[in-house]
């Protein structure tokens, strides 16, 4: 897991089947966009989606079975770390480093607003179901 990397674990509770369940976050992810999707009989996985961020993410969400409740596991992995090492490189070389405050502080913000947006869907599955 890298810095700008979104983790959530929490338990839940799914109403409907497994495959009902990841169909929704799908739905809800790609917002009827085309990415790179594939789906497990426990998992599915989204190349390069926004999550409501500028910055790409690879995501994976992955229900585990634990002590008999569902286990809910995202992991968004940050997919622009060239642009970003591009940045800071720039920052470096034009703003004697200053600048590279500003582009951390801008993947940090993204990875909060990413992070909230996700929590935000299990949220709304939770209250929908």
């Amino acid at each position: 897991m890298g810095i700008f990397d979104v983790s959530i674990k929490e338990k839940i509770k799914i109403k409907n089947t497994k495959k009902e369940f990841l169909e929704f976050f799908k739905k809800q992810l790609t917002k009827e966009k085309e990415y790179e999707t594939s789906i497990q009989t426990n998992s599915i996985e989204i190349k390069k989606v926004h999550l409501n961020t500028l910055l790409k993410y690879n995501t994976i969400i992955d229900i585990q079975k634990a002590s008999g409740e569902n286990e809910l596991i995202i992991n968004a992995q940050l997919h622009d770390t060239l642009v970003l090492t591009i940045l800071i490189i720039l920052a470096i070389l034009l703003t004697y480093g200053i600048g590279v405050i500003f582009v951390a502080g801008y993947a940090y913000l993204q990875k909060k607003k990413a992070k909230l947006f996700l929590e935000k869907l299990v949220k709304d599955y939770e209250t929908i179901n």
